[in-house]
């Protein structure tokens, strides 16, 4: 066979392949929405884009004989020289090299990248949903203005039975009562049920997604030791209905469902479990856009002029006057920028008022101690 008759065959080869391979992206695209959010566009670890770096590669390797066909082969017969014989193998190998480059190239790059939904999008949709669902809940007989369903906290729950009166507005039902400054420490939300908002199928998707990363912390830091020795720091002591709080303040600069700043855990001992997260976001003018979909509530504690600290611990909820703080040794401290998401996505303690809610009804126990220590 002839050199440029071989070249022939590779290039109609190679373009076959590459086409073939845009089309079976094509195809999988339209039957699978959530794989770019899974796999970058040029990933060459999908078979598509194999099929379509091979082909282009094939074609390269074919078309580097054609070009050089006449400059390195020599009618049949002839004594090839072993420098031209090196080349005539050196030039489809460079061809093949080139693409393979740019497959690695377009890897590494943007178009290699999973694809993040569609932010813009989801926040419009979100910010829409969220009215509507203000609407709907101050229409709606089954839930309370806040967003609880009505009846759902019977004052049985381990929770209720622990602290009958939370300590903070912005600890029970969607927390948004926390996030008023000048609120009455008195006036809570209402406890129980969030009442969760349907999902479109972008949203829904997007947050499987979220979800799978949130849930590879659990497995990350199954106990308070392992927390602590990836630089997490007690911040509150165990308190029945939201646990026990270790904080990385490196993390709060930005919402990454698979980097909480915060971790809750059903005690203060080194094996002590995690049962939920706690998403602790600086984020001036209003609360990240978070989770896909209205579900996830953040709120903040700053009523009654905010919690008590002392040191980087609190020691003290919104109920607190500024007098009861500082005979504590506490200051009480407004976090104006700062928002919270809880997420309770620990296998096997999904809590029953909702993954987002403020509270987990399960959590029981005593303050300072655990949800299951005497």
């Amino acid at each position: 066979m002839t050199a440029r008759k071989l070249g022939t065959i590779m290039v109609a080869v190679g373009a076959t392949g590459a086409v073939a391979g845009l089309l079976l992206d094509g195809l999988q695209l339209s039957n699978d929405s959530t794989l770019l959010t899974r796999h970058g566009a040029l990933d060459p670890t999908r078979p598509a884009c194999a099929c379509f770096f091979a082909g282009l590669a094939l074609v390269a390797a074919g078309a580097a004989l054609l070009c050089f066909e006449a400059a390195l082969y020599q009618p049949e017969g002839e004594r090839v020289p072993a420098g031209r014989r090196f080349l005539q193998v050196l030039a489809p190998v460079l061809a093949v090299a080139l693409v393979g480059g740019a497959a690695v190239a377009a890897a590494n790059s943007p178009l290699g990248e999973p694809a993040t939904p569609d932010s813009t999008a989801l926040t419009a949709s979100k910010s829409a949903t969220r009215v509507r669902t203000a609407l709907s809940n101050a229409l709606s007989k089954p839930a309370s203005h806040d967003g609880v369903v009505a009846g759902s906290a019977t004052g049985q729950s381990p929770c209720e039975k622990a602290a009958p009166t939370p300590a903070s507005p912005g600890e029970v039902g969607t927390g948004e009562g926390g996030s008023n400054a000048a609120a009455s420490a008195e006036t809570h939300g209402a406890r129980g049920l969030v009442a969760q908002q349907p999902l479109t199928e972008a949203q829904r998707r997007a947050l499987e997604v979220q979800m799978e990363a949130a849930r590879t912390v659990i497995a990350k830091y199954a106990t308070v030791a392992a927390a602590q020795a990836a630089g997490y720091r007690m911040s509150t002591v165990y308190v029945p209905c939201i646990g026990a709080h270790y904080t990385n303040v490196g993390l709060v600069g930005n919402f990454d469902p698979a980097a909480p700043s915060e971790l809750l855990f059903d005690g203060t001992h080194a094996d002590s479990k995690i049962v939920g997260l706690s998403y602790l976001v600086y984020h001036p003018g209003g609360p990240p856009d978070g989770f896909a979909g209205p579900n996830d509530h953040w709120h903040q504690h700053n009523a009654n002029g905010g919690l008590c600290f002392k040191g980087g611990t609190v020691i003290g909820g919104e109920e607190l006057t500024q007098t009861q703080c500082e005979a504590r040794g506490g200051r009480k401290s407004l976090l104006t920028d700062i928002w919270m998401a809880h997420a309770w996505v620990a296998p096997g303690f999904e809590c029953s008022w909702g993954v987002f809610s403020g509270e987990c009804p399960e959590l029981g126990g005593k303050i300072g101690v655990g949800a299951w220590r005497s």
